[in-house]
């Protein structure tokens, strides 16, 4: 908010949480939008969505520096709670803002200590004093987000940008393996229920399933095992599962896949399997005409790009459901994040700021050419 009143730019806020810095253009309306995430999960290194909301605003100072005057004014972003490490839901600030989330669902989640958002809103170090707050969400003109890979294939290609095509579906299911508990020095191999070894050999199958179906992803990343002692055979297991694909087919695919597989473990095991779907999200394909101008701010600064998809979700999948939408990545050093030693190289940083300067220029001149 500092920087970007020093800078000269309107600064406003939501009540979700997100804060916006506007900068003037020949018009007024509808903006266009760029910016990420300041969160991070409890794990996380200092470049996963921060790197997107501080590159915004060296952008409108690049625009700036170039003396280019916009048709739509251009807004950067830092958007609230993308991760959802403190309140239960991911891209919190953009969903609402989207329209995907009604306030009133937001403001009644409750973070570990049992404080709502709208408390933690409302308290002293909630939104920030002294900045307007809009009385709603407005619609931009179109939005760019540059982030960090969070993979390994720019990296692998010896390339710099990628012009992301589209945004994995998800699919996330809980399962709950029902076996026998009983002493485990007692019961003969064969005559056990164990739930555990039931589960293991679920998470095995689904890794090769997802093999043999490709272009996806399935992690079995929490198992909850009961009653967890040494000398217990499990009786029960949880399993949360996770499966992506930016392939709306193969993510179909993989959600059969766990129901089936489930089903037929639970014959062969002599087990009783109970699935629950928690959560779910569509394939978001970026906006191709914004794609294009993404790639004429490539070719203009000579620098090789591939196209790629993004197998972590993102605001833009979220601000994609009302305006048009694009993301451009940087290479992430060994494909790691969501790490504390998550690393991209200062050159590569200032590559991307540029990239989406001459973007944003070249999005702004394609919408004020449909409009």
């Amino acid at each position: 908010m500092q920087w970007a009143r020093a800078a000269n730019y309107a600064v406003e806020q939501d009540r979700a949480g997100n804060v916006f810095a506007r900068r003037t253009g020949r018009r007024d309306g509808p903006a266009v939008l760029s910016g990420s995430h300041l969160d991070t999960v409890p794990t996380g290194g200092p470049y996963d969505g921060a790197y997107g909301a501080v590159a915004a605003l060296c952008a409108l100072e690049a625009l700036d520096a170039a003396g280019i005057v916009t048709e739509h004014p251009v807004e950067a972003v830092a958007w609230a709670g993308e991760e959802g490490s403190r309140f239960p839901l991911g891209c919190l600030g953009s969903g609402a803002f989207a329209g995907l989330n009604a306030m009133a669902e937001i403001d009644a989640l409750r973070d570990e200590d049992g404080t709502t958002f709208a408390a933690a809103r409302d308290a002293a170090d909630g939104l920030l004093p002294g900045v307007p707050v809009r009385a709603g969400f407005p619609v931009p003109a179109g939005y760019v987000e540059l982030h960090i890979e969070q993979g390994p294939i720019l990296e692998h290609r010896g390339v710099r940008l990628g012009n992301v095509t589209a945004i994995a579906g998800q699919v996330r299911v809980e399962v709950d393996v029902h076996g026998e508990a009983g002493h485990a020095g007692t019961v003969p191999m064969e005559l056990r229920r164990d739930a555990l070894s039931a589960a293991a050999e679920l998470a095995l199958e689904l890794e090769a399933t997802a093999r043999e179906i490709g272009d996806c992803v399935l992690t079995v990343g929490r198992l909850s095992v009961f009653p967890n002692q040494t000398n217990v055979i499990p009786g029960r297991v949880t399993l949360r599962i996770d499966a992506r694909s930016a392939d709306e087919g193969r993510l179909a695919a993989l959600g059969a896949a766990i129901a089936d597989r489930a089903e037929s473990l639970a014959e062969r095991r002599n087990v009783r399997v109970e699935s629950a779907l928690i959560e779910e999200r569509r394939v978001v394909t970026m906006d191709p005409r914004l794609r294009g101008a993404v790639a004429e701010a490539f070719a203009e600064l000579g620098e090789p790009a591939i196209d790629v998809p993004s197998g972590a979700g993102h605001d833009a999948m979220c601000v994609a459901a009302v305006a048009p939408a694009a993301m451009i990545f940087v290479p992430s050093a060994g494909g790691r994040s969501h790490v504390g030693n998550e690393y991209t190289a200062p050159e590569d940083l200032q590559l991307g700021v540029a990239a989406l300067t001459r973007s944003i220029a070249a999005i702004d001149r394609l919408l004020s050419k449909a409009t």
